[in-house]
């Protein structure tokens, strides 16, 4: 789902991007603030792939930002191999729960071409820029750390999806992120053909380690990640909503896309 642009003047939107300009350029902030729930960290992922002779550092944040305003600035705030700092700009997903969106900031380092930029450890700050109004989740003062090659890393969260994709066949396979938060656990991805009129479920497997582009990520990871995957069969044709099923230690948690399920139109066979 994609946002559409709202009508309106765009001299708002130069003033505030003027004004944060100033404010980068001078280090300063006119009304700095720590985040409480207006941007939040929900998943950051780093990986080195090396191909033929070349490697790349994907890296990727989703971040849960609260709708205060129409015209916001959601970035990044990354810290470059030679100590200083830079915004990497985040692109709006879609909605969240009732009053918060879904950003997500991406950026690839190559080691190729006329400027070849070397692979990096992370460290990162979230900051959202509303009216003059810098929030930032900062982790408690501590900042976001990321290994290049560390993969996933889940914050806010215990459970999230990670994507989902049809084969040939018309079967749907899930991959699921969850906290090790005990070794006894059950994931299952709960499904709907009928808008849930019913509902059927698949349990997900824990997955040892897996390949992201051509980089290998072990499962658990350095941030107690675990990788599970999910086999969905057989909906050619359907419409498909489901949510994410994660129990352990007694407690059940949830991703269900932040109330507006996962949807998928089945595909023509």
């Amino acid at each position: 789902m994609t946002k559409s642009p709202r009508p309106a003047s765009s001299a708002p939107r130069w003033r505030a991007l003027l004004g944060l300009v100033a404010a980068l350029t001078l280090g300063l902030v006119s009304a700095p603030a720590l985040a409480a729930d207006e941007i939040r960290l929900l998943k950051a992922h780093s990986a080195v792939s090396s191909y033929r002779g070349q490697s790349w550092q994907d890296v990727t944040y989703t971040l849960l930002v609260k709708n205060l305003a129409y015209e916001k600035f959601v970035y990044v705030y990354q810290k470059q191999p030679d100590g200083s700092w830079v915004n990497l700009p985040g692109t709006y997903v879609g909605p969240a729960s009732p009053g918060f969106e879904i950003w997500r900031v991406t950026k690839q380092y190559p080691s190729w071409g006329a400027n070849p930029e070397p692979s990096r450890d992370l460290e990162f700050v979230p900051r959202l820029v509303v009216g003059g109004t810098f929030y930032w989740d900062n982790n408690w003062g501590a900042n976001y750390h990321l290994g290049r090659n560390d993969g996933p890393m889940l914050h806010n969260t215990n459970v999230l999806v990670d994507a989902s994709f049809w084969r040939a066949n018309g079967d749907l396979d899930v991959s699921i992120d969850v906290k090790n938060l005990a070794y006894t656990k059950s994931v299952t991805v709960v499904y709907t053909t009928d808008n849930w009129a019913t509902s059927h479920e698949a349990p997900a497997g824990f997955v040892s380690g897996y390949t992201y582009a051509y980089a290998y990520i072990n499962s658990p990871n350095v941030k107690n990640v675990e990788r599970w995957q999910a086999h969905i069969p057989g909906v050619t044709g359907a419409s498909l909503k489901f949510a994410v099923r994660y129990q352990v230690n007694g407690q059940t948690y949830w991703d269900n896309n932040f109330g507006q399920d996962y949807r998928h139109a089945g595909p023509t066979p």
